[in-house]
């Protein structure tokens, strides 16, 4: 993680030792979900996970999941949101 590299310090770090967030939509890309990260992100309105693993936790326990390669969804999800711009 970038905070384990120190491009980022501790606090940054969603978890149960970390930071807890709570935003509107959290997209969990390529986060497995163990439970210390669980609790770090549980109390986000929406969460949409995006993992090639269809078992894992932070995947069975999102209000919606895309199964596959966050290096291919997220940019198809960048395109479509710029298209629907206008």
């Amino acid at each position: 993680a970038v905070t384990n590299l120190g491009w980022r310090p501790h606090a940054d770090q969603v978890g149960q030792t970390g930071t807890r967030i709570a935003p509107e939509i959290y997209i969990a890309s390529g986060i497995s979900g163990a439970i210390q990260h669980w609790v770090g992100a549980m109390a986000s309105k929406h969460i949409l996970a995006i993992n090639t693993d269809k078992e894992a936790n932070m995947v069975t326990k999102a209000d919606w999941a895309v199964i596959g390669d966050l290096h291919e969804v997220i940019p198809a999800i960048i395109a479509e949101v710029q298209s629907r711009k206008g």
